[in-house]
């Protein structure tokens, strides 16, 4: 081989660990975005706000999100989670919503109707000591949603309110 295909060889190398080291950031970021685990305080209120960037999902795709909610004193507690739209987009016409607490459905819905504010998930839930309740937010575009989806995005925050009953 001469010089000069080596030296395209090691450039592209060179280029193909750039991006990989790129992607491996942007991906540890995104996890970032979302914290897991929130930390109840026993006596009062616990907020915080979870932010969704850039959703997309293609017909028969889902994402899905787990909050981890902890507490030192067990108890029962009512936890909130009301949406607000960030930038206007129309993926939000096409999601459906499942909100699952500790395994057991808990809201079912469409995403519009949590980002334009006609519905919110309020349920009440117990926290132990020793273990965790575990969120989990599922978004899904169903199989029969057509062309008018694509290039569709959402962008949402999650209000999460906690309050000891």
């Amino acid at each position: 081989m001469n010089k000069k295909t080596v030296f395209i060889i090691i450039s592209a190398l060179l280029m193909l660990g750039l991006m990989a080291s790129m992607l491996l950031m942007l991906t540890m970021k995104a996890h970032e975005n979302f914290p897991k685990n929130i930390k109840v305080r026993e006596d009062g209120v616990t907020e915080d706000v979870f932010a969704i960037r850039d959703l997309q999902l293609c017909p028969t795709e889902s994402k899905e999100y787990e909050i981890d909610l902890f507490c030192d004193a067990s108890g029962d507690y009512n936890i909130t989670m009301a949406y607000e739209e960030r930038k206007q987009g129309t993926m939000k016409h096409y999601v459906d919503v499942v909100v699952k607490a500790n395994g057991e459905t808990v809201y079912q819905g469409k995403l519009s109707k949590l980002i334009d504010g006609k519905e919110i998930v309020s349920f009440d839930g117990t926290l132990l000591a020793e273990h965790p309740l575990t969120v989990t937010v599922t978004y899904t575009m169903p199989y029969e949603t057509g062309n008018e989806a694509q290039g569709t995005s959402a962008d949402f925050d999650i209000h999460l309110k906690i309050q000891k009953i």
